[in-house]
């Protein structure tokens, strides 16, 4: 056998080089294992109290930064973020509703694209007023802070209980802003590395990001739907949604779409399938699962924010310190006043154009609701280091800190939403008396299929014995009378026969919360919680015989 310089055995060059890969890799893995420890451990510690991790978490982030003994941040925290911020925001908009988005896309889309852009604008013309960062770089900032986060904003607002409406109005906001912000901050960031760009490629650059997004999430969206529909194995089906937010992300940019665009439209897509598509057992384990795997990365997203907060900071020095600290007064102003201003035109120029008078309150509300968070520390990292020239880019490490600074201040100011919202007695509605409704409704139609089955088995000569109908009768008069709702006039080896029955006058109750929501408007936030409730029923029955349906 021949011999050399570099045999596997003998090379000391090659020895080298794994030692540094594996160092490499187990340096990454400790600091994901820490972080992750830290991160959870803080998070749970602050949902056992009732509180909002966003703010607890973020502190334990920058605190354990500050450690001499902490683990350090991998190379490239870009892709960190990226790693955790893809199926973070799949997660979120699982949990979100379409049909709810929907019904307000009209405000949606002028808060997530009109909003952002005028945002955009102002910060970037403020910003390069007030100080010697370019144009360019300074509507980078505006676009890397013009997104509203979705993780920030949807528990912020639900646990101030605002409106339904206006809850569906900030979380759909806060889900689409972000690839309009990104895009935005695509361009900029051309004009600041190359020096120019022209009106054509501001276009051509916006309309691929966005449709681009758009296609590919709607695309893998409808084939996670096709397989979770078709699958008898409901573990192997959801454990396609597992690696589905990176490969979108990963297929929306290879085209120059917008990754977050492509990651939403895949998950309001499977979220409004699996409704009605997916069998009980897969919509069950699929919630369960992106419940708890959300928690966890909301708790190392906001980490994540608090130990780079700290890393960036330690490396300014006197004179950058002081223009940080300028930037984030200004720039926190003009973030607030131009959501404020906005949301008040917009809301008059709807009034007028509608003909009503519109609830200022409501307005009032929606225009404080403007935390950021994690995406807008995501999209920090993308400004490049240098220019085509390969000289430095400059004004990088401020930029960085101002936008780690200003997701501090929103998530700080955003705690007084649910005070405010007290004050100016804005709260949402008691479903309880609509729930009741609901149940009984539903219980109306388990008795109406019961009847249909028991005629249809009669017609074939076979009738259903009455002790075993009668078994099923009484239990859905129980609830009724539970309800306080009149129950309607119609009146061991059947225990087969009665599982059967059950998962009958189940699924028609399946079916008509479905019509519910589709013809009376019912919101997802209340389909879902009693479509849960009745998977637990069906499956409680036994294996069902169509694998899951």
């Amino acid at each position: 056998m021949a011999s050399g310089p570099c045999r596997r055995r003998a090379c000391p060059a090659r020895r080298i080089g794994c030692r540094r890969i594996g160092a490499a890799v187990n340096d990454t893995l400790s600091w994901f294992a820490v972080s992750a420890a830290l991160a959870i451990g803080v998070a749970l510690f602050t949902r056992q109290r009732g509180w909002g991790m966003a703010l607890p978490v973020l502190a334990a982030g920058a605190i354990t930064g500050l450690l001499p003994f902490a683990p350090s941040a991998p190379l490239n925290p870009e892709l960190a973020l990226i790693a955790v911020l893809a199926p973070l925001v799949f997660g979120e908009a699982l949990g979100s509703s379409y049909l709810d988005i929907r019904r307000v896309r009209r405000p949606v889309l002028i808060l997530a694209i009109g909003l952002v852009i005028a945002t955009t604008a102002a910060i970037g013309l403020t910003v390069a007023a007030i100080s010697a960062i370019p144009l360019a770089l300074a509507l980078a900032l505006g676009a890397i802070l013009a997104p509203t986060d979705a993780v920030a904003v949807s528990a912020v607002a639900r646990r101030a209980s605002l409106p339904r409406r206006l809850v569906s109005v900030l979380e759909g906001e806060s889900l689409v802003n972000d690839g309009t912000g990104l895009t935005v901050l695509r361009v900029a960031l051309v004009a600041a590395v190359a020096g120019s760009v022209t009106a054509l490629e501001v276009s051509a650059t916006f309309v691929l990001a966005v449709a681009g997004g758009i296609v590919v999430g709607l695309i893998g969206g409808w084939g996670m739907s096709w397989v979770t529909s078709r699958s008898r194995d409901a573990v192997a089906a959801n454990s396609l949604t597992l690696i589905a937010p990176f490969v979108l992300y990963l297929a929306a940019e290879w085209i120059e779409g917008s990754g977050i665009l492509a990651v939403v439209a895949a998950a309001l897509y499977l979220a409004h399938a699996q409704t009605s598509d997916a069998g009980s057992a897969a919509r069950l384990q699929s919630a369960t699962l992106w419940r708890h795997l959300t928690f966890a990365l909301q708790a190392m997203a906001f980490f994540l924010v608090g130990m780079e907060l700290v890393a960036t900071l330690l490396q300014l020095d006197r004179g950058q310190f002081e223009l940080v600290g300028l930037l984030v007064v200004v720039v926190t102003v003009v973030l607030v006043l131009t959501r404020v201003v906005f949301i008040y035109v917009t809301i008059r120029i709807e009034g007028l154009r509608r003909g009503e008078r519109q609830n200022m309150r409501l307005a009032m509300l929606a225009a404080w609701a403007g935390a950021r968070g994690p995406v807008s520390g995501m999209a920090a990292f993308s400004i490049p280091l240098v220019l085509v020239d390969g000289s430095a880019l400059p004004y990088r490490e401020e930029l960085l800190a101002t936008t780690f600074v200003i997701i501090l201040v929103t998530l700080l100011l955003s705690q007084t939403l649910a005070p405010l919202a007290r004050r100016l007695g804005v709260q949402a509605p008691d479903d309880t008396e609509q729930l009741r409704r609901i149940d009984a409704t539903l219980a109306r139609a388990a008795l109406r299929r019961l009847d249909a089955v028991e005629e249809e088995a009669a017609m074939r000569g076979r009738p259903i014995p009455p002790e075993v109908a009668g078994v099923l009768r009484d239990s859905v008069e129980q609830r009724l009378r539970a309800l306080q709702v009149e129950p309607q006039a119609d009146a061991p080896d059947a225990l087969a026969l009665q599982a059967e029955l059950r998962r009958l006058l189940i699924r028609a109750e399946q079916e008509e919360i479905l019509r519910i929501r589709d013809e009376e408007g019912l919101p997802d936030s209340m389909v879902r919680p009693i479509q849960r409730a009745l998977d637990v029923r069906l499956l409680g029955l036994g294996k069902i015989a169509e694998g899951g349906h």
